[in-house]
């Protein structure tokens, strides 16, 4: 019977309130402003051309932007692709008009260069801006052979080919031409000419591309299980959502409750995607056999959160250094149970065996959490992350940067729990998500950094941003899904404070908010803003 135990909220305040010190956790975070940017000059999406022509801002000039999902250039990473997304600020909860309006929604495609603050931009053509300028898709950069591809699937926002227009979620793959867009873009802006954009833009629809607010994760064929081996796509959680979000009821959802798979699609001779098989990963067809809000399928109803990369115990193989490839699912919303509250406990899987790991139970892929297992109290949100692996210390850590917390640090630095995610969300918050190869968990909370907020005026970051790697850095390579930093490495080449990268958009207030009806929603914006984030040798208590 795949089942989780109950969670007794005041058990976990009374466990995890006291100070702890984890001695293996021997660094922690600092943010920095990055003055590069100018977020009180941020770029609205009404300054793009509407013609299609490309264009070039001033200099420091970024968009705002939350939400959206991002590629680099192969030859050039500096110069980052941005797709979709939007350029308001926390959606409303209304019931009299859409919460989602297609002014806020991001029709643009940006290039972002970090090593000049120069942005450029042009508007996607009639036919792509509806599909392509989506909301919380799922997406994953593929470089492979000398070609490099973004692959967005789904996401939510409005159609107007239909007879009554209102949001939907997409049934689209969308494959970008990474590198030939970005040229294009930046080539058309020199003579504000209208880019070559469709030619580099490729779609297929599919029912079970029909997600939003899940999260995609790509396992090449080197680390593969299949016969014969492929590059392989897993489509994590989320859910479908049809309608206009508190639109008087007529909304409806569906929690996709699985992790899909398919092999990676690339362009057939004739320029074309080719049909694509998407099937259920085995494990998560088990099913409880009564449904309630502790079982399997019912964790599973998750949407809005962070799914990274991961290593399982096998990887800590000294002999062979192979990885098993897995993903571990963190937090994401709502519980089934009206509590409004997130969900606090992980869910660890691998890629190449037919097994879910729960914390505490390594040698039982499917058990019940004991009360004594892990919960996760921070960071409960879709937020800019970083993952971190140390051989040496045989785990993983997992950095999360601001976003939505359900417990929080007050001012007088005590553990304290919103009495729902609604009371107060937005979050200041870093915390230190280790897992060591037992899948034994730990969450710590890194020094706030005052002096980044004394100065930037603001108070919560990080929802829906994007991290992006700084580039020298020693990476394990062990799991090609996504840049895992070296931490060893780091540790013995590299002169601190070390600069891990930089966080760019998402939601930011300049006030502390929580949802309705503690506060107005115009309130959060989208942000504009660069942060770097620099590792920092520190016993976290």
């Amino acid at each position: 019977m795949c089942e989780y135990s109950t969670i007794n909220h005041a058990d976990v305040l009374r466990r995890h309130a006291a100070p702890k010190k984890d001695a293996a956790i021997s660094f922690t975070v600092r943010l920095v402003e990055n003055k590069q940017s100018s977020p009180e000059k941020g770029i609205l999406g009404s300054e793009v051309p509407a013609n299609g022509a490309a264009v070039t801002f001033d200099q420091h000039r970024y968009p705002k932007l939350q939400s959206f999902k991002s590629a680099s250039h192969s030859m050039t990473p500096n110069k980052i692709l941005l797709v979709g997304g939007r350029t308001a600020g926390l959606h409303g909860f209304g019931h009299e008009k859409p919460n989602f309006v297609p002014a806020d929604q991001n029709y643009a495609l940006y290039v972002i260069n970090l090593a000049t603050n120069i942005t450029t931009a042009a508007m996607l053509p009639t036919a792509l801006k509806e599909s392509v300028g989506v909301i919380n898709a799922q997406a994953q950069q593929v470089t492979k052979s000398g070609k490099n591809y973004l692959y967005v699937v789904g996401g939510y926002g409005w159609s107007s080919t239909i007879k009554v227009p209102v949001n939907v979620t997409y049934p689209m793959l969308t494959m970008i031409s990474v590198d030939e867009l970005i040229d294009s873009i930046e080539a058309a802006a020199k003579s504000k000419a209208i880019p070559e954009i469709s030619r580099f833009i490729s779609q297929t629809s599919n029912q079970a591309f029909q997600i939003t607010g899940g999260e995609m994760v790509f396992v090449p064929s080197t680390l593969s299980s299949t016969v014969p081996s492929v590059d392989t796509f897993y489509l994590v959680v989320g859910q479908c959502f049809e309608g206009n979000y508190g639109g008087a009821g007529d909304d409806t959802f569906k929690y996709t409750r699985s992790v899909l798979t398919f092999p990676v699609p690339y362009l057939d001779v004739n320029g074309k995607i080719p049909s694509i098989e998407v099937t259920t990963l085995n494990a998560f067809n088990c099913k409880s056999s009564a449904h309630n809000k502790y079982s399997l399928d019912a964790q599973l109803s998750r949407r809005d959160l962070n799914v990274v990369p991961t290593f399982l115990p096998s990887s800590f193989d000294s002999i062979t250094g192979k990885a098993l490839p897995g993903a571990l699912i963190l937090s994401g919303v709502f519980q089934q149970d009206g509590s409004q509250a997130p969900f606090l406990q992980p869910i660890v899987f691998s890629f190449n065996k037919d097994d879910i790991v729960l914390p505490g139970q390594p040698d039982n892929p499917i058990k019940s959490f004991s009360v004594e297992s892990f919960f996760q109290l921070y960071n409960n949100y879709s937020c800019a992350n970083i993952q971190l692996f140390s051989a040496k210390d045989q785990a993983i850590y997992n950095v999360l940067l601001g976003g939505v917390s359900y417990f929080f640090s007050s001012s007088a630095g005590v553990l304290d729990q919103a009495t729902s995610l609604f009371k107060r969300p937005f979050t200041s918050d870093v915390s230190i998500l280790k897992m060591d190869n037992n899948h034994s968990f730990t969450q710590v909370l890194c020094p706030k950094s005052n002096d980044f907020f004394a100065r930037t005026k603001i108070t919560t970051f990080g929802t829906e941003a994007l991290f992006i790697p700084a580039q020298g850095l020693p990476i394990n390579n062990a799991h090609l899904s996504r840049e895992i930093l070296d931490l060893d490495k780091i540790r013995s080449t590299q002169r601190f404070p070390v600069r891990l990268g930089t966080i760019f958009g998402g939601i930011e207030s300049s006030e502390i908010t929580g949802f309705p009806p503690v506060f107005d929603h115009k309130q959060t914006v989208a942000s504009s803003r660069l942060i770097d984030v620099y590792l920092v040798p520190s016993t976290i208590h």
